[in-house]
């Protein structure tokens, strides 16, 4: 697949950012965990388009 290993590391850190981020939110947080959010969802955008490729 193309891009295959661009992907494997955007993955990688989406997941790390949701999962930091359900911590940040049990530790009250909010705001790290709030950009943990959007950056794994930036991640996840960038995944689809080079899916797209």
């Amino acid at each position: 697949m193309k891009h295959a290993a661009a992907i494997a590391q955007l993955e990688t850190h989406a997941s790390n950012c949701e999962n930091n981020a359900a911590i940040q939110e049990a530790e009250a947080q909010y705001e790290d965990a709030a950009n943990n959010r959007t950056n794994a969802a930036d991640y996840r955008k960038a995944i689809e388009a080079l899916r797209a490729e």
